[in-house]
């Protein structure tokens, strides 16, 4: 841990300090990077969502297929 905080540039601290003085000046700016945020979650959130009906309805359609497939073999 303490040689990955030693790769750390001494310039970094100062310019993420920038930054947020940058974002706290500009009320606009930080409007659209909460907007962006936001938007940027929940496309992440609906994909999850998303992925998780497909692999029910694929898990469910397997399921289905093993159980009259052994029902039929009997």
């Amino acid at each position: 841990m303490v040689s990955l905080l030693a790769q750390i540039p001494d310039e970094l601290p100062e310019r993420a300090a920038q930054i947020v003085d940058e974002v706290k000046a500009n009320p606009v700016l930080l409007a659209m990077l909460i907007g962006i945020g936001v938007i940027t979650a929940a496309i992440f959130l609906f994909g999850i969502a998303k992925q998780a009906f497909k692999a029910a309805i694929v898990g469910g359609l397997l399921s289905a297929g093993a159980w009259y497939w052994y029902f039929n073999i009997r």
